[in-house]
């Protein structure tokens, strides 16, 4: 199985937030945006296995700053390491309200994903090539997160 860097699978999607998509306030739902980084980190861990997946676990998902309609959203994904048949994917939405200058950190969040093979059942993933210094950080601490995962099941 072929190792594949960070880049070969990073993801980016973009959306606009709809009165359909806001609370009363007029702010995006959180489970809307939930549900826009699932599919890009999905995305992201269908290019990197190059398989069905899906999604098994959610992490230190964080609402940082709440988008109101009419911003644009913008949704990052990329392969932090994978495992034998999971991987990390971490997602990161900043919005931009026309008119304004910068854009501003969302959400971010650390996805579990698992490959399914054609029977249905887990399947062994390629190896992530971390390249940057920013890539080895997060290779590194995506298996301290989940040791810690692991220590706390026990």
């Amino acid at each position: 199985m072929n190792e594949k860097t960070v880049r070969f699978s990073e993801t980016e999607s973009s959306d606009i937030v709809h009165p359909s998509d806001a609370n009363a306030y007029g702010f995006v739902f959180g489970g809307h945006l939930v549900s826009l980084m699932d599919k890009t980190a999905g995305i992201a861990a269908m290019r990197h296995t190059e398989s069905k997946v899906t999604t098994v676990a959610i992490d230190s998902l964080d609402f940082v700053h709440p988008a109101k309609v009419g911003t644009i959203l913008t949704i990052r994904a990329s392969v932090n390491r994978a495992f034998h048949t999971s991987l990390e994917i971490e997602v990161q939405v900043t919005g931009i309200y026309p008119g304004e200058k910068e854009s501003q950190l969302i959400a971010n969040a650390h996805m579990t994903f698992v490959a399914l093979g054609e029977d249905g059942k887990p399947a062994a993933v390629p190896a992530v090539i971390p390249e940057t210094d920013a890539e080895k950080r997060r290779y590194e601490a995506a298996l301290q997160r989940r040791e810690a995962k692991k220590a706390l099941r026990r």
